[in-house]
């Protein structure tokens, strides 16, 4: 989702967090520069140069915020020479990077870059402090990695439910599943890495690390660019879906709200995160096929006729054969020709009842029900969320499934809207 019902409460908290994690990190910056061993400063340098590019070049995530494979060069700088080099490193090279990338065009303003470079001070601090209390050097780097990627994990978090709305528990969990296998997978290469440099001459340490860095950053590129086609596949069916309102005044973020709640509620009924992805296009393109509805149907003040109500019930036909051409979205295609089937079986296309309407179509007339009945309408005004609550539990057992009903009320308080 790209946006969301974001409270009062969450935006408060995530100003307190952002406060103390700017001010902590910049303890930690203080206290290391006061203790940094000046010998280290010259074999640290390329080290420095290797972060700073990998930072140019970051995985932008959903969540607001970026991941870049910078940590590997934090976890090695920890074990070879310790906090101070590697917290001050890591700083330095984010700033540098965020300030380069403003001169390249990238909106990023000067109070998000001390933020992102005190945040990852504090993960690299955090694992730093592993080694300080462990002695094991193998049990150090293993759990040093663990407590890293926990700790940047929780930011992201929090940058999250701001960016979308959803509970810090939902962005924990779509971070963790998002880049916590490219994360530990490159963490094991760096304890090999650790390990050669570590048992290398010194005139052949700066090759072997040159030598691992390339692919490891191929690998950042490859990630990178699956991520980016996804969220392409979003923005492209989300513009569709605008242009597709655009016919409709009344309807102006119709299409996102019904993607919001749609969403919200098959997350209730533990949908794989796979099948949410689809149903979120499928959501947002559930009113697709009104493209072939003319603008004097779609925006008549008063009550449709018999003849205009038949050619407005052919938008779900129409908007499942738009799908059917959408290769991987073919197969989703009978839940948006059925989302204006009634429970009873009085609906339209097909006249299916019960529970032979397809479940995704059940959540989809649930949400898309609310959102009509709580904005404004040519011919109406709007309810309140309470007596749209109200008429659709009057409503259960013949338009709707009577039992989402009380999963439906839940998705809305959790939101904050009853």
């Amino acid at each position: 989702m790209e946006t969301g019902a974001v409270s009062k409460t969450t935006v408060i908290g995530h100003r307190v967090v952002s406060f103390f994690s700017v001010a902590c990190g910049l303890l930690v910056v203080f206290i290391s520069a006061l203790h940094i061993n000046e010998k280290f400063l010259s074999p640290v340098a390329i080290y420095a140069v290797l972060s700073f590019i990998a930072q140019l070049m970051p995985v932008r995530l959903s969540q607001g915020t970026v991941f870049s494979v910078a940590f590997i060069l934090d976890l090695v700088l920890l074990s070879l020479y310790g906090v101070p080099a590697a917290t001050l490193t890591r700083f330095v090279t984010t700033l540098a990077a965020g300030f380069f990338s403003t001169l390249l065009g990238k909106d990023e303003s000067l109070g998000s870059i001390v933020k992102l470079a005190c945040q990852m001070v504090l993960a690299t601090g955090a694992a730093g402090v592993v080694y300080l209390i462990i002695p094991a050097p193998v049990v150090a780097s293993v759990i040093a990695s663990v407590v890293y990627f926990l700790v940047y994990a929780v930011f992201i978090a929090f940058e999250g439910m701001l960016h979308t709305g959803d509970s810090f528990s939902a962005n924990w969990s779509a971070t963790i599943k998002t880049i916590g296998g490219n994360y530990f997978a490159l963490a094991c290469l760096t304890y090999l890495l650790i390990y050669i440099i570590q048992n290398s001459i010194l005139e052949s340490q700066l090759f072997v690390l040159l030598l691992f860095f390339v692919p490891v950053m191929l690998v950042s590129h490859a990630f990178r660019l699956s991520l980016n086609i996804q969220q392409s596949y979003l923005k492209t069916v989300q513009t569709l879906a605008k242009a597709i309102e655009a016919k409709d005044p009344y309807m102006k973020g119709h299409s996102q709200r019904v993607a919001e709640l749609t969403l919200a509620l098959a997350k209730d009924f533990y949908f794989s995160d796979k099948d949410l992805q689809k149903l979120e296009y499928v959501a947002l393109l559930h009113d697709a096929g009104k493209i072939g509805v003319s603008d004097e149907i779609l925006n008549k003040p008063g009550p449709l006729s018999l003849e205009e109500y038949e050619i407005v019930k052919q938008h779900t036909i129409l908007g499942a054969e738009i799908l059917q051409k959408i290769k991987f979205l073919s197969s989703e295609a009978p839940f948006v020709r059925h989302h204006h089937e009634r429970y009873d079986g009085t609906g339209y296309p097909a006249g299916l009842q019960g529970e032979n309407i397809p479940l995704v179509s059940r959540f989809l007339a649930l949400a898309d029900a609310y959102d009509a009945m709580t904005t404004d309408r040519p011919f109406r005004g709007a309810k309140t969320p309470q007596q749209a609550v109200a008429e659709i539990e009057i409503l259960a057992g013949t338009q709707f499934d009577p039992n989402l009903i009380e999963n439906f009320k839940t998705v809305l308080h959790k939101r904050g809207e009853i």
